[in-house]
């Protein structure tokens, strides 16, 4: 026989001429099923994400309506000429103070000093011929009563006499008022305060219709709010408010709402409200804008935190609920909580009231939570280096 299958003993047969593997073949496929069938190795953990965290602090939750107004002055009156003359002479320059009575300006003063002049010239005439009639009806009188003259005559001397009296009363009315206007042509203070304005000069024609001057008092102030009938409804007079000038925000000065508007506008359903603001340094002055802070309700031992550690959810608009992420031990919790009212800060960022979630004291994320995810590791750090984090993950997704 050849190759093939051959007999053997006891009737079994056996298959010759096949070689067996190369030794170096069947050990690399026995550490092939060895590799295979070995455990996978758990992969690295994430290097710990860099996050800044504040407190969620328990304590007063202050409502408050914040609104910008105008400072006025708590007087503020515009001069004007009563006669149309021109100046002669300025008293007074702009940021004077000045007092009551004290002379603004002086106009030119020949016309009126002619009308005084002919007024008196016309009271003498009218005095002397009344004076020359009484003295004729001393005369007549007497000769009337022994029948002497008809009683005719000294009637018509008292009837020329009393039309004399009321001439000369006419006359005497015309010189004071031509006095009064000769007065008039020196402009004077009608209040004491400062001289704001001054919008004239020697030589200058003025008239009743445009003032020349203003006057305003500033040791005490108004700030004069537009306030939406919302919350008009919520204020009442004896409020206390902060007022800041928004172009001095490092001063603030307290005030108290002293005025409410009876009534609102129908256009635009706003009420003016008033705060009196004391102002003896004068920093606070007429037109500048300002910030009024308006107490309107105080709640003790809230838990609030920065509306800034909030994330949203589609639960959030229908069921106020939302989550945090607390920071303990360089790990994040994932925290659901539900939310209250908001509530505007000094600094300018909101804080949101905890209803349930928090008990207060616990260090939520406020930076660096929007790649987090439960139980992640962390690292507490500044601001700029959260910032310098997360837009070095945003470089490497973007590549």
């Amino acid at each position: 026989m050849g190759h093939g299958i051959h007999p053997v003993e006891g009737g079994v047969v056996e298959r010759r001429g096949a070689r067996p593997y190369p030794r170096a073949v069947r050990c690399a496929l026995a550490l092939l099923f060895l590799a295979a069938c070995a455990p996978e190795e758990a992969a690295p953990e994430p290097a710990p994400r860099l996050v800044r965290v504040e407190v969620a602090a328990r304590g007063p939750a202050i409502d408050r309506l914040v609104l910008l107004g105008d400072v006025e002055g708590e007087l503020d009156v515009r001069v004007v000429a009563e006669l149309p003359e021109r100046i002669r002479e300025l008293h007074v320059a702009e940021g004077d103070a000045i007092t009551e009575g004290a002379p603004i300006a002086t106009l030119e003063a020949a016309t009126t000093s002619a009308d005084v002049a002919q007024a008196d010239a016309a009271l003498s005439a009218a005095e002397a011929a009344r004076d020359q009639l009484r003295v004729d009806l001393a005369r007549v009188a007497p000769l009337v009563e022994r029948s002497a003259l008809p009683r005719s005559q000294r009637e018509a001397l008292e009837s020329q006499l009393r039309s004399a009296d009321a001439q000369v009363a006419q006359l005497r009315a015309g010189r004071q008022a031509a006095s009064l206007r000769r007065g008039r042509t020196v402009v004077r203070a009608p209040a004491s305060g400062i001289v704001a304005e001054l919008g004239v000069d020697p030589g200058d024609l003025v008239s009743p219709q445009v003032p020349l001057a203003r006057v305003v008092r500033m040791d005490r102030v108004k700030v004069v709010l537009r306030v939406v009938e919302q919350d008009f409804v919520r204020l009442a007079e004896g409020m206390q408010v902060v007022v800041r000038p928004t172009a001095l925000p490092e001063i603030t000065r307290s005030g108290t709402l002293a005025r409410k508007s009876p009534v609102l506008d129908r256009i635009s359903r706003t009420g003016v409200v008033e705060i009196d603001v004391d102002n003896p340094d004068h920093v606070l002055r007429p037109g500048m804008v300002a910030e009024v802070a308006i107490e309107l309700e105080r709640r003790e031992n809230v838990v609030l935190v920065p509306s800034r550690a909030v994330l949203m959810s589609t639960r959030t608009a229908r069921e106020r609920v939302a989550h945090v992420y607390v920071e303990d031990d360089g790990r994040v919790v994932r925290r659901e909580v539900a939310l209250g009212r908001r509530y505007p800060s000094e600094n300018d960022e909101s804080r949101v009231e905890i209803v349930r979630g928090l008990e207060g004291g616990e260090a939520v994320v406020v930076e660096g939570h929007h790649v987090l995810r439960d139980g992640a590791r962390v690292r507490v750090a500044e601001a700029r280096e959260v910032e310098r984090d997360e837009a070095s993950d945003e470089g490497a997704e973007s590549g």
